[in-house]
């Protein structure tokens, strides 16, 4: 827990027409001096009523930002803005919902938000990450934290809109999205936090994925006192590599000019080859890759033979496509860039292969500075290092010393889907080996980093829900590390779960809770149809990623210096 000095604390607590001067002495206390797990008097406790109204908090002044609006709302449904038609709302408890412009540069315009709850207040602060680019507040993502009783802030990052081009001419701009923003949130959220309830958070906490699980990496690499604890989901810390391997697998299914050389079916006939060769591995047939490592699948082997049946083979072309698809990205001289996709993925791969994909193409016109960057002329033996070297280099949270991080207690909890596209899943193992390597050993990076590896997730989620907040909030509050966590099996789209057989004592469900091991165990079928924790024990696994899709070196850094 950060710390503030007991003359901050009394101001808030104390003061009405000064608290404006509570919320700056708050700013200029932090970072403070750290103890994990000692409650002080300083330290706001669970159930803690405001000391403010939410009308209070919108007069105060905040050094380079201003609150732009602080609304109570009552208890009630909300319906995040932008969402899809026909959403449900969720019901969200009464809170004061505060809104605030950041300007720590003079082009910067960071937008941020911050609920905090008018009654049952957990005594705890979190912060939720964006997405791809991040030019919208995570509003959908607030909620989840808000129901569980958090003070919770999230950021646009400092534009709008899904694209990179918005930091064409903005270098101060593209700091912002790079990690300021979060930084600047966490700092001014959590000054907000103290003078609204009087109290300083009890712990503070990270949750995101994707380019949240980026930023999470980012804050503990570069602000290692902002949070206590961080949840880093299918992490694109390897920004610049990430945008290259996805668009080596995108212009070769969608060459210049051309129409794609894989769709739907073809995606629906990998998938198929591939749990042919390698479900049953795990001695479960689920139609699930349990671990891909395992799986040498090759698209060759589906190449059209005489007698064939319509749609249910590939074409030469077709094959080469794939395998170039599943292939890891390498520049000349060997060196690996990125992992490619996993055997077991190809139902989602259309989300990167199947349309322009304007990520990556963003990243390297930026590295060049050049708008019109034509993507298809991408050479990654040379391209890769000089955009690592250019403004976009900053955009990676590569960094293997976590140390600071860990001295304070700290705590990582990092998962990634097997089927994960947009992120092929074996960056998320070579990182974790970088900083294995740099603290000397597994043991010592286990003592506060763990790595779960989920079969058949897709992009963040699929296939299994988790409560990785709790498991987080146990290993910082409890000290229970995890060495498993329990997942809920999810039915595919449609499909509804069989119901118990007529006169059932006992069913394991067809659907139930499967069992999630630390990596690098790995679960392993010992009876039952894999659906109760009982079936499954975690035992001893490889270590690192393919060898193909591995550094040269287990533990090598994964990006140039």
């Amino acid at each position: 827990m950060t710390h503030y000095s007991a003359k901050t604390l009394k101001l808030a607590l104390f003061t009405t027409g000064a608290v404006a001067v509570a919320v700056s002495a708050a700013l200029a206390a932090q970072p403070a001096t750290r103890r994990v797990g000692a409650l002080t008097a300083d330290i706001a406790r669970a159930g803690q009523a405001p000391a403010l109204s939410c009308d209070k908090i919108a007069q105060q002044a905040l050094p380079q930002a201003r609150i732009t609006s602080a609304v109570a709302v009552k208890a009630g449904p909300f319906t995040p803005p932008g969402a899809a038609a026909g959403a449900r709302p969720v019901d969200l408890p009464a809170h004061c919902r505060i809104a605030a412009t950041l300007a720590p540069s003079s082009d910067s315009d960071i937008k941020m938000e911050l609920w905090l709850p008018l009654e049952k207040w957990n005594g705890k602060f979190m912060m939720v990450g964006n997405g791809g680019w991040n030019g919208a507040l995570p509003l959908p993502a607030m909620t989840e934290p808000l129901r569980r009783g958090y003070a919770v802030a999230g950021t646009d990052t400092g534009h709008e809109g899904g694209r990179g081009t918005f930091a064409f001419g903005h270098p101060e701009k593209l700091t912002d999205f790079a990690q300021r923003a979060v930084h600047e949130t966490v700092v001014k959220g959590k000054a907000l936090t103290t003078a609204f309830y009087g109290g300083q958070p009890r712990y503070s906490y990270w949750n995101g994925c994707s380019s949240g699980g980026k930023q999470g990496l980012k804050e503990v690499q570069a602000y290692p006192e902002d949070f206590d604890g961080v949840i880093a989901g299918a992490p694109a810390n390897n920004w610049v590599r990430l945008q290259a391997q996805s668009l080596v697998a995108n212009i070769a299914n969608l060459p210049k000019g051309q129409s794609a050389v894989l769709g739907t079916s073809q995606f629906a006939i990998l998938n198929k080859g591939v749990l042919a060769q390698c479900d049953a591995r795990d001695g479960l047939k689920d139609g699930e890759v349990q671990d891909p490592r395992a799986c040498d699948f090759k698209a060759s082997s589906l190449v059209c033979k005489a007698g064939d049946a319509a749609g249910s083979c590939l074409t030469a072309e077709q094959a080469a496509v794939a395998d170039k698809i599943y292939a890891p990205v390498r520049m000349a001289s060997g060196e690996l860039v990125y992992p490619g996709m996993a055997p077991g993925s190809e139902m989602t791969w259309g989300a990167v292969v199947s349309r322009r994909w304007d990520t990556g193409a963003d990243t390297f016109a930026l590295a060049a500075n050049k708008q019109d960057w034509d993507y298809n002329t991408l050479d990654v033996s040379k391209d890769v290092l000089a955009a690592e070297r250019s403004v976009v280099g900053t955009l990676r949270a590569t960094a293997t010393d976590l140390s600071a991080f860990k001295a304070r207690g700290g705590k990582i909890v990092g998962y990634h889907g097997w089927a994960d596209p947009l992120i092929p899943t074996e960056n998320s193992i070579n990182y974790y080996e970088s900083v294995v390597a740099k603290q000397g050993g597994m043991a010592q990076a286990q003592d506060f980093y763990r790595l779960f590896l989920v079969p058949a997730m897709g992009h963040c989620s699929g296939a299994y829900s988790f409560d990785w907040i709790s498991t987080l909030e146990q290993w910082v509050e409890g000290a229970r590390a995890p060495d498993v966590v329990l997942a809920q099996h999810l039915p595919p789209p449609g499909q509804a779960p069989a119901a118990p057989p007529p006169g059932a004592v006992v069913f394991a469900p067809q659907f139930g809770t499967r069992t999630m091991c630390a990596y690098p165990n790995v679960a392993r079928l010992q009876g039952g149809n894999g659906e109760q924790p009982v079936d499954w024990v975690c035992s001893a696994g490889p270590r690192g990623s393919r060898p193909d899709h591995s550094p040269a070196k287990l533990g090598a850094p994964i990006s140039s210096p």
